[in-house]
This record gives structure tokens, C-alpha cells and sequence, in this order.
């Protein structure tokens, strides 16, 4: 860019005169800008620290001042504090102090609505507001963001970092808001280079106001660490006049300087007064080297070239509205702070010019004032009417052009669309004939007439010349009754009508068409081809039904997975899937939301199925495969089925995401308890073969260790002379013969007991003899110290029951109570509980830990593994008990001793059974294994009989081994089972006090596994598991006896 240097023409006569004129417009302070306010006006209060001719604060009291004028009742007062007059210098406090004078003057009575405060200096009277208005709102239109020390402000010093104080921290004291006006330093260096490319040197104009000094404290930091490269000097007019300030501007290399301009305020005494001149920038741009200002208004109104500002518009708006923010209520602590948001680079055209700079330089966002209007621009309402005169008469002969080609298109086409509906017509593979409907003297249709017929009517019929003017009644003879009422339907109703029709001529299938034609009173009827879709149907119908059944005999049940909708389709004719429907009625079953599908599944299966049809939809799957347990109601009563799933996906969209899912589904309960009766199986084979070996195993160990006694002291004995000794021995080898005799018997019960063949021999025995023989036997086997205590129930007690097997239980019991107690006693003994017996041994010994208690009863656990025993005992006691209809078990903890406690039937003496001490209705008979299958052991047989005579008949004749039970009443049926558990009931389906289905089923719930047989006239067979007509045979009894006992 060339810059050219123009001679600096300006006399000093003009000079003086602007000067004079500036010192008698400024005053250091100011008064209002009305009258002062009164004791009643409502007003604001207007603080600028500046001038009131500074070009900055003026701007922004004159859009204060323009919009306050349109509020009613409210005023707006100035008062300037010309800052470049404070000083703190003892003998100038007095100007500060007179200017807060008379504000309290002035406005101390009245208080304003709030103050707006222009220019950052203003912070000298902080203070000072705070004092004298306390809360009222304050409004702050500073350069900075930032507070100092009053003393700063006074000696025109800048701030150091560490004095300054963000006024963001004062907000919510002072009640205060910030609307900021920032100096762009960074930006007009930037824009300057770009505008002069040599420049390597910066002129900052300046004055000796504060913001000044603080601006040039800032730009000399700026340049020192971004722009090292760049010599800076600051020009003040507190150091120098303006003359020589135009000098030295007009000295300077205009291709390598900048000049940044901020403001120009330099005081002056003009007799006794010193007055302020701030206007002197109009005359310093008249230099020939072009200035960049540092506010806009210097640009717009001052002659300088430009720079990189804010919008001042913008900035008095915002003022403007945060003004009537706080008239509406809003305390300035609430409303946020604000900067300008929309700064760029501004230029003053016609400046640009005087200076040679060239408008192109500037860069894209450049916002020009002054700028000429070019001729396009003043003529453009014309050239815009003339061009879109010109545009419309170019669009109508467009328009005539295109319409004139349509028409002559549209009659194209419609002479090839009349050839092609021809061709069409006559070529289809559709039979068409148009008639005219021949109607009776009711009005009502009563035969057709040819008008019209295509080609592929002649081809099946009859030629065109045959048909055309004849009536349907001459060429088609067939009852016209039905054809006749379909053409009147679709004439009346305006309908189109379809059937079916078999040709049977060419073995055809049509589906005739009848609609109304655009004639009056004509008809058009098309014939379509059928034929094949009907044959496919008839297969399909064919392959449908055959899958039907497969499936069906499969059990197999289909179902489709809408996604999008969230419905499962399914065929509801299966068990379990009609059940997971159950909420659809008949004509909605097919189709249930999937949750309520999902709802039937079992909890602990659910998430697992869920997991598994997300894998297939997500992709990671390609199948699904899955078990799970559903909720069925079938047959009356919930339980639970087996349903194996099999699924993929069957269609997609077009991104790939499976739209629904396809699969089967397969009721698998019998598979499912097969697997499990398998595993049982399994289990059971593993267990008896585990048992078997550990049962070989100890055997051989117990039963050698007697017999290596035997032998061993039996040959010692052989040898020996003394006597002592030979009875030592002789005790040595009885005993061992003894155990080796109770584990031989033990193992043979044991085998019984596997065999099913243990018998038992009752008789009737006095039983506290019983005991007290017991007692004599193991008072020998104590340890010395120990006290055997017997503790009878009853004075005397005569008992029907096997005396060997209950001598076998106590001895059993006594005997490992005084092999593990070495101390204290030993009591057992019996209580009578109402139809029972209640036997207990207790002991003060070792006691068995928990976890031995749970196991006690199984077969080779010991108490302890190097105390004598067999480990058998205690698990032959509870099969002797339970057979005899009784239960066994134990209390201990260790170092406490144990106790165990076993019950039996109390059956009386055979010649007592009628006598007053029997339960009501109790009937007892014994038998021995005659020719009749053996039953082995007592068992218990529940009759449900309100018939005694019955009961007795039963008990008389099939008395042999079985201890019968009568109840009068479904209610004492229910107490009876449960005080007895029989391994039979006969319930007779005449109870009168309760349904004989609901006595079954409360006796099935608590043991599923007993036989209930009904007998009676008749009874429903899926209540029971068997029935007896009566009046019953004994060959009837003997075969239910045998199956189920």
C-alpha cells in the first residue's frame, strides 16, 4: 500500500480559537441537567467521573436521557465529576469533598431510584454511595472489571495486579451490576499490522486521566510479551501540549508507525478557573499518518481512520434495558454481568481514503461508516422494476410456450393411451363383457344384453359377432335368479360385487367382478383366471391340514414374534400355550402382548429366556435353543410344564434389525421326568453300589475284629493253667461272641429290611417287666458311677405289640446311652398320649453335635469311630419304628448328653379291645403270613366308615397283620391321618359332613404318595386312585390289599 504525506496545514489562529471554545465549554464539576429533585419526584441519579463533553459518557447519558423521557413521573439528574481535576494532594481533597457535598446537598433528603455510575474512577466515591444511599441500586458502565484503592484513581496511577479487586466479588454487597465498555488492545495491534504491513513502531495518544494510564500500562505488557518486535512509545497530554504533539505525529514514518488514539483531556487556567479540554481529537486527526481509536464514537464522529470496537449502539441498549430491569423490581445483584459480544473491526470510509489506505485491506467483517452510495445502489428501485418487468414478460411467453406444448402433449398421449388401453382391452388375460341391464314392470333386473366383449372373450366363448345384441338367458341357459340379484346390488349400492364360477366346459375356476358401468343403466363384468390359484389352494389347504396333524401328534406348537407390535402369534389349540393365553377371549386367542407371555414363564427360567431371545435379535445368535418351566392351569389345578423353544429370526428390515421372529415350542414334562426319574435312577444305582462296597468294607472290618479275638483267645486259653486267667479269657471270648451274634443279627435285619420280608410277631406282654428286664441287662454294661434310672408311665401296663422287636429298640437305645456316658445317669422309661405310646432314653454323656444329629439315623454313621459298634443300630430302630406306624428322634448338644424319643400305636390286649379305654372307633387285628401274599410288618389302614357294623366286617375278616382306623367323618378323617399316617384309606363317597373329592385331596396334599381307594355306588376315578363298588367281595378287598400293601 502507498501512502502518500500531505503538508500539515492548520494556523495557529484557528487553533487558539478551538482551544478558547473548549475551555469554555468545560467545567471540573458540573451541575444537574435540571433542577434538583423535590421531596416527592421519583428520579434516577446519573454519576460520570468524565467530562460532559467526553465523547464516551455522552453517548451513553443521551440514550438515558432519550428513554427516561418516555417514562411518566420519573426524572433522570447528571452530575459530572471531571476526574482529570481529582488529586490527592493535600490542598485539592477540598474539590473531592465539595463534590460529595453537594450531592448530599442536593439529593441527600431524596434518595434515587438508583444510580448509574460512568467511568471506572468513579470508585473514590464508594464509599461515599454506600454511606449516603445504603441499598439503592447501582448500575456501573466501566472500561474494567475490576476496583483499586481510592489513592490509585487519585494519583492517576494504574493498578497493579495484586490491587485489583473483581467486582464480581462486590456484586452481592453493594448491590451492584457491571455493563463493561473494554479497551481492545490485543485486537487493534492485530488490525493495525494488517493495515500497515512495515510497522514496527506504536504511538499510544493518550492523556493523564487514570484509564489512560492503566491502558498504557496494559499495552506496554501486551507488546512486551506478544509483540517484542514493535517499539512503543505512550504520547500524554499531561507531558506534553497539543502542539507539540501535532509536531511529532507529523514527523513520523506513516509506512512503519501506528498511531492508537484514546483521548486527548489536558486542563488549562483561564483567569482564577481551570477549566478542561477534551475536543482537541478532531484536531490531532487531521494529521496526515492515519489514527486508530480505541471507541467508536472517535471513528463515527472524530475523523480517526478506525479500529477494532465494540457496537456503542448495542451497549446504551443494554444500558437502556437493565434500567427498566431495575425500575421492574430486579435488584442489580441478580442481573448478570455483561460485555459486548459482537466487537469487530470498524473504519470510517471517507477517513480511509484521505489516508490512502484502501478499503480491501480491511478484513470480511469490516463494518465501513461514511460509506458513498454506489450508482447500482441509487438506482435500484428502478433497475429492480425494470428487471422484473422484463422477467415477467419472459415468464408469460414461457408460460404460453409450455402451455401450448402441453396441450399438444396431453393430446399425444391420449391418442397412444387410446391405442394402449385398445391393445390392452383386447390383449389382457381378463375376460370382459359390458351389458345393458333389461329390467321388469317392478323395476327389478330381469336379463342382460351383449353391448361389448374383448378378445379373450372370444378365444373362450364365442366370437364377437355371436355375442354382441343377443340376451345372456340365449347364449348362457342357467337359472339367472342369483346373477340377477348381485346386478342389482351393485347398481343400487353402487358396489363392486365378486364370486365365484366354475366353467365347467374347460374345467375353469372365475372370479367374476360386477360393477357399475359409466353408462346408464350398463354393467361391466370381468372374469379372472382362478383356475390356478384355486388348484394351489386345495394343495395348500392339503399340506396345511397334514402339518396341522403333525404337529398336533408332535405336540409341537408354532408361533410367530411380532416386534414391532410386541404380540406373540400362536396356535392356542396346545395345552400349555392355551394356558399362557388364557387372558384372550376365543376371538382374539391367537394374539397376546409378549410381556403377558413372558409373565407365565417361571421367575427363576425368565431372565435367562429373556437374555436369550435379546442374543438372537441383538445378532449374537443365530438360533435359540431354550428349557423352560411355564404356569398351566390345565385340568383344573396350577402346576408347572416343560416347554422347549426353538427360534431365529425370519424377516428383517432394510438396515438389518429383525422385524419378527419364527419358532416352535414342545411340551416336555414326560421327557422331563423321565430325565429326572432317570437321574434318580442314576443316583439311586450310584448310592446302593457306594453303600454296598462301604457296607462289604465295614463288615469285613467288624466282623474280623470279634473274630480275631475269638480265635486269638482261644488258642491262649488252650495253653493256659490258671484259672484267673481262663475266666478272663472266657469273658474275653463271650463278649467278642456276643457282638459278632448282634452284628450277624443286625445285618440280617438289615437285609429283611432290604428285602421288604421283616416280620412281626405281636402278642400281648406286661410291659413295665419288659422294662425292668432292660434294665437289669444294661445295668451290667454301666461304667461305675453312673446311675440307670427306670421311670414307668403306668403302675401296670399290658401292651399288644412285637416284645422282641421293642426288647430290641431299648437295648439298642440303653446300650450306646451307656457306652458314651462315663458319669451322672442314664433314665428311661414311657408316657402314655392319648391312642400312643411316648418311649424316651436319655443320658448326661457326650451329647452329638449338630451336624451328627442330622445324620445320626443313617446307616454306618457312629458316634464315635473307635467305640465298639456296627453303626446299624440306630438306623434299624427307626425302620422297627416306623414300621410299627411310629417316628423316632433326638435332642442334644455337646458336653449336655443326648436324648432320644420314639412313640408307637398304644393297641390294648386282645380280650381289652371293646373295653371303655380304646379311642372311639379304634379296631385292631393281627395276623400271621398264611396263603394270602404276605404283607410285611403292621401296617395301618384308615376306613372312613359312619357304618360300625361295616368297620367290624372288614376288621373280622382281613385282621391279619393290619391295624385298622375307623373315622366317622371327613372332619376326624383329616385328625385321624394325620395322628396315624395309614399306608391306605378307604373312603366310603357317602360322607356326609364333607365333599369325599376335598377330603381326598386335603390327605393328598400332606402325603401324595398314599393310595386313596373310594368305594360306594360310584365316584369320579380322577379324584382317587381307585374305587371299590360295593357291596364288596372278599376276592375285591384281597386285590387292593395286594396292590397297594
Amino acid at each position: 500500500m502507498n501512502l502518500r504525506k500531505k503538508p500539515f496545514s492548520i494556523s495557529l489562529q484557528a487553533l487558539a480559537g478551538v482551544l478558547i471554545f473548549s475551555c469554555l465549554l468545560a467545567h471540573p464539576f458540573s451541575e444537574a441537567a435540571s433542577s434538583p429533585p423535590g421531596d416527592k419526584c421519583d428520579y434516577m441519579l446519573v454519576l460520570n467521573t468524565y467530562t460532559e463533553s467526553a465523547p464516551w459518557s455522552s453517548h451513553i447519558i443521551n440514550s438515558i436521557v432519550a428513554h427516561i423521557d418516555q417514562v411518566d413521573n420519573f426524572e433522570v439528574y447528571t452530575e459530572n465529576m471531571n476526574s482529570l481535576l481529582m488529586t490527592s494532594k493535600k490542598h485539592k481533597t477540598g474539590e473531592i469533598e465539595s463534590f460529595k457535598n453537594n450531592l448530599l446537598r442536593e439529593y441527600g433528603k431524596n434518595p434515587p431510584r438508583m444510580l448509574v455510575l460512568l467511568g471506572a474512577p468513579i470508585a473514590v466515591l464508594r464509599d461515599f454511595v454506600k454511606q449516603t444511599w445504603p441499598g439503592v441500586p447501582l448500575i456501573l458502565c466501566s472500561e474494567m472489571d475490576y476496583i483499586g484503592p481510592e489513592n490509585a484513581y487519585l494519583d492517576r496511577r494504574p493498578l497493579r495486579p495484586e490491587e485489583r479487586l473483581p467486582l464480581c466479588d462486590k456484586a452481592v454487597s453493594d448491590n451492584i451490576t457491571l455493563i463493561r465498555t473494554p479497551l481492545y488492545l490485543r485486537e487493534n495491534v492485530e488490525l493495525m499490522r494488517r493495515m500497515i504491513p512495515g510497522m514496527d513502531s506504536l504511538i499510544f495518544v493518550g492523556d493523564g486521566r487514570y484509564i489512560n494510564q492503566q491502558a498504557d500500562s496494559d499495552l506496554r505488557e501486551l507488546l512486551d510479551r506478544e509483540f517484542p518486535q514493535i517499539d512503543y512509545r505512550f504520547y500524554s497530554a499531561h507531558e506534553m501540549s497539543t502542539e507539540a504533539l501535532l509536531d511529532s505525529l507529523n514527523r513520523i514514518d506513516i509506512h512503519r508507525t501506528g498511531i492508537l488514539f484514546s483521548s486527548w483531556h489536558y486542563t488549562k487556567k483561564i483567569g482564577d478557573n481551570i477549566v478542561s479540554v477534551t475536543d482537541s481529537y478532531r484536531v490531532i486527526a487531521s494529521v496526515q499518518a492515519p489514527m486508530f481509536a480505541l471507541m467508536p464514537a472517535d471513528i463515527r464522529d472524530g475523523g480517526l481512520v478506525g479500529g477494532y470496537v465494540y457496537d456503542d449502539a448495542e451497549v446504551n441498549a443494554h444500558v437502556i434495558s437493565t434500567i427498566d430491569a431495575v425500575l421492574a423490581g430486579h435488584q442489580p445483584r441478580d442481573i448478570p454481568f455483561y460485555a459486548p459480544q459482537d466487537a469487530r473491526p470498524v473504519f470510517n470510509y471517507a477517513a480511509l481514503e484521505r489516508k490512502d489506505l484502501s478499503p480491501h485491506t480491511c478484513p470480511a467483517n469490516t463494518l465501513f461508516y461514511n460509506k458513498p452510495v454506489s450508482t447500482l445502489e441509487q438506482y435500484k428501485w428502478a433497475i429492480g422494476g425494470i428487471v422484473l418487468l422484463l422477467l415477467a414478460f419472459i415468464g408469460i411467453q414461457q408460460w404460453r410456450i409450455r402451455m401450448m406444448y402441453r396441450v399438444e402433449s396431453a393430446r399425444q398421449r391420449e391418442s397412444e393411451s387410446l391405442a394402449k388401453y385398445s391393445n390392452l382391452f383386447n390383449a389382457m388375460p381378463i375376460v370382459y363383457i359390458q351389458m345393458k341391464v333389461i329390467y321388469d314392470e317392478n323395476g327389478n333386473p330381469a336379463d342382460a344384453l351383449y353391448c361389448d366383449v374383448n378378445s379373450r372373450y372370444e378365444r373362450i366363448f364365442i366370437p364377437r359377432e355371436q355375442a354382441i345384441g343377443r340376451r345372456v338367458s340365449e347364449l348362457f341357459p342357467f337359472p339367472m335368479t342369483e346373477f340377477m340379484r348381485l346386478i342389482k346390488i351393485a347398481q343400487t349400492e353402487n358396489r363392486t360385487i365378486t364370486y365365484p364360477y366354475y366353467y365347467e366346459p374347460r374345467d375353469i375356476f372365475y372370479e367374476v367382478v360386477i360393477s357399475r358401468s359409466y353408462l346408464e343403466e350398463h354393467i361391466d363384468i370381468f372374469c379372472l383366471d382362478g383356475t390356478a390359484l384355486y388348484k394351489t389352494q386345495q394343495k395348500l389347504d392339503s399340506i396345511n391340514h397334514k402339518l396341522a396333524m403333525a404337529l398336533d401328534v408332535a405336540d409341537i406348537v408354532p408361533w410367530k414374534w411380532d416386534l414391532r407390535k410386541g404380540s406373540i402369534l400362536c396356535d392356542v389349540n396346545k395345552s400349555v400355550h392355551g394356558q399362557m393365553l388364557a387372558e384372550a377371549n376365543a376371538d382374539q386367542q391367537l394374539e397376546v402382548p409378549s410381556e403377558s407371555y413372558f409373565a407365565k414363564i417361571h421367575k427363576e427360567d425368565r431372565e435367562r429366556v429373556r437374555r436369550a431371545y435379546d442374543d438372537l435379535i441383538a445378532g449374537r445368535k443365530d438360533k435359540v435353543r431354550e428349557e423352560y418351566r411355564v404356569a398351566s392351569d390345565a385340568g383344573g389345578r396350577w402346576h408347572l410344564d416343560w416347554v422347549e423353544a426353538q427360534a431365529t429370526v425370519d424377516q428383517r428390515d432394510d438396515d438389518g434389525r429383525p422385524l419378527n421372529l419364527i419358532g416352535s415350542s414342545l411340551v416336555i414334562t414326560p421327557r422331563k421326568r423321565l430325565e429326572q426319574d432317570l437321574r434318580s435312577a442314576r443316583d439311586r444305582a450310584e448310592e446302593s453300589n457306594r453303600l454296598k462296597s462301604a457296607f462289604l468294607a465295614n463288615m469285613s472290618h467288624e466282623i474280623r475284629t470279634p473274630l480275631n479275638a475269638i480265635v486269638g483267645f482261644s488258642s491262649i486259653l488252650a495253653e493256659t493253667d490258671e484259672e484267673q486267667e481262663k475266666r478272663e479269657y472266657i469273658s474275653i471270648i463271650e463278649n467278642n461272641n456276643a457282638l459278632l451274634l448282634q452284628l450277624i443279627g443286625d445285618i440280617l435285619d438289615l437285609s429283611k429290611i432290604e428285602a421288604g420280608t421283616l416280620e412281626f410277631n405281636f402278642s400281648d406282654f406286661e410291659l413295665n417287666e419288659l422294662m425292668h428286664e432292660k434294665e437289669n441287662i444294661i445295668r451290667m454294661k454301666t461304667a461305675e458311677g453312673v446311675e440307670l434310672i427306670f421311670e414307668p408311665g403306668l403302675d401296670a401296663c399290658l401292651f399288644h405289640s412285637d416284645r422282641n422287636r421293642l426288647s430290641q429298640l431299648l437295648i439298642n437305645l440303653l446300650t450306646n446311652a451307656a457306652k458314651f456316658t462315663a458319669k451322672g445317669s442314664i433314665r428311661f422309661g414311657y408316657r402314655t398320649e392319648g391312642s400312643r405310646l411316648r418311649f424316651y432314653v436319655s443320658d448326661t454323656g457326650c451329647g452329638i453335635p449338630p451336624e451328627g444329629q442330622r445324620r445320626i439315623f443313617d446307616r454306618f454313621v457312629k458316634g464315635n469311630d473307635f467305640a465298639q459298634g456296627t453303626g446299624l443300630g440306630l438306623p434299624i430302630c427307626k425302620v422297627l419304628i416306623e414300621k410299627m406306624g411310629g417316628r423316632i428322634g433326638v435332642e442334644s448338644a455337646i458336653g449336655r448328653g443326648a436324648k432320644f424319643v420314639f412313640t408307637i400305636p398304644y393297641v390294648p390286649p386282645v380280650n381289652e379291645r371293646a373295653g371303655s379305654g380304646n379311642p372311639d372307633g379304634l379296631k385292631t387285628s393281627v395276623r400271621k403270613a398264611g396263603a394270602r401274599k404276605a404283607i410285611s410288618s403292621t401296617v395301618t389302614v384308615l376306613v372312613v366308615e359312619s357304618e360300625p357294623s361295616d368297620f367290624d366286617l372288614l376288621c373280622d375278616t382281613f385282621g391279619d397283620g393290619i391295624f385298622f382306623v375307623r373315622a366317622d367323618s371327613g372332619v376326624e378323617a383329616v385328625t385321624l391321618f394325620e395322628q396315624y399316617r395309614p399306608q391306605l384309606v378307604l373312603l366310603n363317597v357317602a360322607v356326609t359332613d364333607m365333599n369325599c373329592a376335598e377330603v381326598a385331596g386335603i390327605i393328598k396334599e400332606v402325603s401324595p404318595g398314599v393310595p386313596v381307594v373310594a368305594f360306594g355306588n360310584s365316584a369320579p376315578t380322577d379324584c382317587y386312585d381307585d374305587f371299590m363298588a360295593v357291596p364288596w367281595s372278599r376276592e375285591q378287598v384281597e386285590r387292593l390289599f395286594n396292590k397297594y400293601l
